[in-house]
């Protein structure tokens, strides 16, 4: 099995183990005690073990229950860029916004950076505008409206 095939491998198993069914105890198989997030400008940084945990735990408080599904994944090197659906049912706040029942699906892409077989760094750009728009936050462009989307 080649490098990158492995590293697949192991974002499908952690997807399924921290993301979806929130084992904390096997975050640090996956991740590095000096791992990194940047989610700017949406999230502040996260670091170590303690911060993805904070981020599974957020993610699981907000949508219950919470669910993530890789749609692709490319990788190169140490590197595995991924395509998400997540979300779930908004059972708690998110951010300012509170709980609205209403199940949520949009998309992440997401960049880890591998360092011995375990993320040492995370890069994600999250969709919450389709989020919004699903929350009726943002106005959604219709066909009706003319050729232009709204501002």
């Amino acid at each position: 099995m080649s490098r990158e095939s492995h590293l697949k491998e192991l974002v499908l198993k952690l997807t399924d183990e921290i993301w979806n069914r929130a084992q904390l105890d096997r975050i640090p198989l996956y991740y590095t005690e000096d791992f990194t997030s940047d989610y700017e400008p949406y999230a502040p940084p996260r670091h170590g073990h303690d911060g993805v945990r904070a981020m599974v735990t957020g993610a699981h408080a907000t949508f219950t229950p919470y669910h993530e599904e890789v749609l692709d994944m490319i990788a190169e090197g140490d590197r595995v860029m991924v395509r998400l659906m997540i979300g779930g049912p908004q059972t708690g706040p998110w951010g300012p916004i509170q709980p609205s029942g209403k199940t949520l699906r949009y998309q992440e892409v997401v960049v880890l950076t591998f360092r011995n077989g375990r993320i040492a760094h995370q890069k994600g750009l999250v969709d919450n505008l389709h989020a919004l728009r699903q929350l009726g936050a943002v106005p959604t462009w219709r066909p009706d409206q003319g050729s232009a989307s709204p501002t």
